[in-house]
């Protein structure tokens, strides 16, 4: 057995490191060269010199060939060639589609991964800006708790007293740490550029409170192909609804609710109208299909 990278197969006990590399940007041009391939196929039957004399009954294909037998020759092939070259030619169409799809299918779950990451500003570092930005605010608070910390730093020996006398303010100060600064807007647009000519890009849109309310990812490979979903976020915080377009230009549309113990239910309609419905019973519990096209049927 042989691995996608050509090195030998690896034994049981090594199979959790075993992967499997596919290049559906190889998968995606070979789609193009081969419709490509049935594009001048097409023509070469249907619109050329070689049909016209090949199909020719008013007797140009003999002046042309210059004798009744070549002519008649050149005919019986272009009519054993017409059939072959016509499934030829739907045949490169079909395999064409086929590699195309397996390329779509694969960049459509890499491209909902590279989304998944950037979920809710994460990878933008969205919360880590929200803190330095409460800090700022609270600036003239640190400046007053500062002003403490440096008598204390400069009286400790008046904390130190066991009289019953009144300790001074400054004696309950704490370290207030670094001084806030301003940090700026808030990180609202990313993109991940990789080493094959891919990229990811991030787009949020914040409410003034600074809470996710729409986050779109667009992303495209080298090839070209382009997955992009918008994400716009319900007033509860928890639920949401995706428009999402794929790299065959398909979409689809989720609407979900989740509820404020964890459960949820969702609707998705894809691009013919086609409803499927799932529910979860708890938080990060699976979708279970309710309805819909694909459903287990029981056989």
């Amino acid at each position: 057995m042989i691995r996608s990278d050509g090195s030998p197969t690896p034994g049981k006990e090594d199979m959790e490191v075993v992967d499997f590399a596919l290049d559906y940007g190889v998968l995606h041009g070979a789609r193009k060269d081969l419709h490509d391939l049935a594009d001048e196929i097409g023509p070469t039957l249907k619109n050329s010199d070689y049909a016209t004399l090949g199909k020719d009954s008013s007797g140009v294909a003999t002046d042309v060939f210059g004798d009744a037998g070549l002519a008649a020759a050149f005919g019986t092939l272009y009519y054993r060639s017409k059939r072959p070259m016509e499934k030829a030619e739907d045949d490169l169409r079909s395999l064409g589609d086929t590699f195309g799809a397996v390329a779509d299918a694969f960049f459509h779950i890499d491209a909902q991964i590279a989304e998944g990451a950037g979920v809710m500003g994460q990878n933008m570092g969205l919360s880590d800006w929200r803190g330095k930005h409460d800090a700022w605010l609270g600036h003239e608070k640190w400046v007053a708790d500062n002003k403490l910390w440096q008598q204390y730093l400069a009286g400790k020996s008046a904390c130190e007293v066991d009289d019953g006398s009144t300790l001074p303010d400054f004696c309950r100060a704490t370290d207030p740490g670094p001084e806030p600064t301003d940090p700026g807007p808030p990180p609202t647009d990313h993109v991940i550029h990789t080493s094959d000519g891919s990229s990811v890009h991030t787009t949020l849109t914040l409410d003034d409170k600074y809470n996710v309310t729409t986050e779109k990812t667009t992303v495209t490979t080298g090839g070209g192909q382009t997955y992009s979903s918008t994400t716009a976020y319900k007033p509860d915080g928890r639920s949401y609804v995706t428009d999402t377009t794929f790299a065959d230009d398909s979409t689809s549309h989720a609407d979900v609710t989740i509820n404020a113990d964890g459960t949820g239910t969702m609707s998705v309609t894809d691009g013919d109208g086609k409803v499927s419905t799932y529910t979860r019973s708890g938080p990060g519990a699976k979708w279970d299909q309710t309805s819909g096209e694909g459903m287990d049927d029981g056989d």
